[in-house]
């Protein structure tokens, strides 16, 4: 686990090259579902138990799409999503159901994917 001493070591081009190599992961699930032609439904799904097995670019496109569904942001959104990841991980079913729920709410309110829509972009 990364802790917050490890994080303030990283220099500006360190996290730079993070963040685009975490965009470039998730352009590939995102052109990865495009082609699989899947609903956003079934795209929601497969993120929230690709998020909670801790895949970064899923944990990634899932807090993203959360944030747009909730509009909590920073610590709130983080909390949010491991009392999400806790239930589900816990099989409390109707928990992981409103996190997949709050992932497609968010790709349909991000129109995320369209085949001429570019994927999410975070923040640099």
């Amino acid at each position: 686990m990364t802790t917050n001493r490890q994080i303030s070591e990283v220099t500006p081009e360190e996290r730079q090259k993070q963040l685009q190599q975490l965009q470039a992961k998730v352009d590939i699930v995102f052109a990865e579902a495009l082609k699989r032609k899947v609903n956003t439904l079934e795209f929601a799904i497969e993120v929230w138990v690709n998020a909670v097995l801790e895949k970064d670019a899923y944990v990634a496109i899932a807090c993203r799409m959360i944030g747009y569904s909730t509009h909590f942001q920073s610590e709130e959104l983080l909390k949010f999503m491991r009392y999400l990841a806790n239930g589900t991980l816990e099989k409390n079913e109707s928990i992981a159901h409103r996190a997949v729920d709050l992932i497609n709410q968010g790709l349909i309110i991000n129109n995320t994917l369209k085949e001429d829509n570019e994927s999410v972009k975070f923040d640099v």
